[in-house]
């Protein structure tokens, strides 16, 4: 059953439980009201029987009166007379009625009548078990009555005023939950390949919580498309291992024979001849090719080599005094600060300072001139991150996600093999690696990476 029928369905019984309860209370205030009326009635006629049986035994007819006028102060009594056995009326507040035949008959036990807008109590007058007479009050019920049309009114008022604040509710919901989860749930149903890429829209004016949803919607579809790229990008990596794996074998061992018949062959030309020139090259071609091969085999390894613990600053230090010379030349500025938060990684040393050697490379290679490299180390939850920013000409937007992928290269004479090898390495070592490049908000160029590695524990 949809949501919106449900809360329409909720309403309507909220508001017959409304009805009913209120129902209930009208009738339990005008049978309170009855019970509180007649108690009265009884006793104030009860009392008048009393006090009327030696009046009425002598006929004292004055002093009857008297009695019968102290009722008048008495709320809501119409009037109030005293009957003798003869149905003569001996007193009555109405002196015009006093003398006439009483028409009705004389109460032989106490008597209680509701009538549409009266209420009449009766009363034997008993003098030593004979009756000689009758008491009665008779009282207006337009208090009684405007009490329960009062509560009627406000009844009516307050269920009108639920009544618009339930509806009022009911189109806060339409607008800010139902409405937003039905294009919520349309747009994932409709998610797809072609729409990955795109974010949900939420019409109208959403909650809070369904905003975090289509956040969250957001965030799930990014994630997956990572997965799927990832995935993809490791089934390229995969295939391209096997193949690799065999066709650098059968590639090296004729570089070999090669490289051994170059040497031969130069041990017996002077070295200032031009066909020593020819040999060179040859020899520095197989060693590029050499590097190539050894590049692409490490795509067959399935799993890093010896791992330790140890301080990610001791990778940068050692990284650095390799490129020292290389940054020298360059004159760039590095600013290590990898040194100030302490912690480990429990990983492969030379495979995750190749991962830092190939990043400061690619830092030095594209900053044209005098730059900087900045270094540094910060915690994320559970890992620890090396971040090495520069300033760099950075990548074009383009080509961002594109940067992890084998043979994807901008540079002239690269491989595309460094940050897909990279990317390899950290991810076997239970991390992830992520780049980012030309700011548009701060208005600065160059290119960020992240490496963040499980921070050991102890």
């Amino acid at each position: 059953m949809p949501l919106q029928s449900k809360i329409i369905i909720f309403f309507a019984f909220f508001l017959s439980i409304i009805v009913f309860q209120w129902a209930f209370f009208i009738s339990h205030e005008e049978k309170v009201l009855k019970e509180e009326m007649a108690a009265r009635g009884s006793v104030l006629v009860k009392t008048l029987a009393e006090l009327s049986r030696e009046p009425l035994l002598n006929f004292q007819i004055s002093r009857l009166e008297m009695q019968i006028d102290s009722l008048k102060k008495e709320k809501d009594v119409l009037y109030a007379r005293v009957v003798n056995s003869e149905f003569l009326v001996l007193a009555d507040t109405r002196r015009e009625q006093e003398g006439w035949i009483y028409s009705g008959t004389i109460a032989l036990i106490p008597e209680i009548i509701f009538e549409e807008r009266m209420l009449t109590v009766r009363e034997p007058v008993i003098i030593m078990d004979s009756i000689y007479g009758m008491a009665e009050i008779v009282f207006s019920l337009d208090s009684f009555l405007n009490k329960i049309n009062r509560s009627k009114m406000l009844f009516i008022v307050i269920f009108i005023s639920e009544l618009l604040l339930g509806i009022a509710f009911a189109l806060f919901l339409e607008i800010q939950v139902i409405r937003p989860l039905h294009k919520i749930a349309s747009g994932v149903e409709k998610i797809s390949a072609d729409s990955i890429n795109k974010s949900l829209t939420v019409p109208g004016l959403p909650s809070m919580e369904i905003l975090k949803v289509s956040k969250a919607i957001d965030n799930m579809r990014d994630k997956l498309r990572k997965n799927q790229d990832q995935l993809v990008s490791k089934t390229r990596l995969a295939t391209m291992g096997k193949i690799g794996f065999n066709l650098a074998h059968e590639i090296r061992n004729p570089l070999e024979a090669i490289s051994g018949a170059v040497e031969i062959l130069s041990s017996g030309i002077e070295d200032s001849s031009q066909e020593y020139s020819y040999l060179e090259i040859i020899k520095e071609e197989i060693n590029n090719l050499n590097d190539y091969l050894t590049e692409f085999l490490e795509f067959t390894k399935s799993e890093p080599g010896h791992r330790i613990d140890i301080r990610p600053s001791e990778l940068i230090h050692d990284s650095l005094l390799l490129l020292g010379p290389l940054l020298k030349k360059h004159k760039i500025e590095v600013s290590d600060y990898s040194g100030y938060l302490q912690g480990l990684w429990h990983v492969d040393p030379s495979q995750m300072k190749r991962v830092i050697l190939n990043i400061l490379i690619n830092s030095i290679e594209a900053i044209s001139g005098p730059g900087r490299i900045d270094i540094s180390i910060n915690l994320y939850e559970s890992s620890l991150g090396l971040t090495i920013n520069d300033t760099g000409c950075g990548i074009i937007p383009e080509n961002i996600d594109g940067v992890f992928d084998p043979y994807f290269s901008t540079k002239k004479n690269g491989s595309g093999i460094g940050l897909a090898l990279s990317r390899k390495i950290v991810e076997q070592h239970e991390g992830s690696i992520s780049i980012s490049s030309n700011d548009v908000i701060t208005n600065t160029t160059g290119t960020s990476v992240i490496i963040k590695i499980p921070i050991v524990e102890g």
